[in-house]
């Protein structure tokens, strides 16, 4: 039977860093989903970004345990 990751796309390599660093590969998200979750960790203006933007605000809460 597959894993999840293999069904999801992920490569090994990417849940490996995953399971090293605990911080998820956003970079596949849904805007919706990216969107959710930012206000769910409070950032600031996130209905202006981009995707992108989204993506790089989220991983710095996660870098800085926010």
């Amino acid at each position: 039977m597959a894993s999840f990751s293999k069904i999801s796309g992920q490569t090994d390599q990417e849940t490996s860093a995953q399971r090293l660093h605990g911080a998820p590969s956003y970079d596949k998200w849904r805007r919706d989903d990216l969107y959710h979750l930012a206000a769910q960790k409070g950032i600031q203006n996130r209905a202006n970004m981009s995707n992108k933007e989204l993506v790089e605000a989220l991983k710095r809460t996660q870098s800085t345990g926010g």
